[in-house]
């Protein structure tokens, strides 16, 4: 059954997975709209994607500013542990 995100109200939208196959490899897409992967099964980027919401759900905002502009920049990421408190 379909239902609306935490904050989201109204009629749901169509949504696709977000995970695809290409060349015998499996990806997941963020809304960054960044492909994540490779990775060797479906279920390695389903667990990689649940990992990948959840940290977006639980990191502060400093740290998922600094992610979402590594993200759109396809730049690397160093974060201090201080960074993720």
């Amino acid at each position: 059954m379909k239902s609306n995100r935490k904050g989201e109200t109204g009629k749901v939208p169509h949504r696709s997975s977000r995970i695809f196959h290409m060349k015998n490899l499996w990806y997941y897409d963020t809304r960054e709209g960044v492909d994540i992967g490779p990775f060797h099964s479906h279920d390695e980027a389903l667990a990689s994607l649940q990992e990948f919401l959840q940290f977006t759900q639980l990191a502060n905002n400093k740290t998922l500013k600094a992610f979402s502009s590594a993200l759109s920049t396809k730049e690397e990421l160093c974060l201090t542990n201080e960074d993720l408190l």
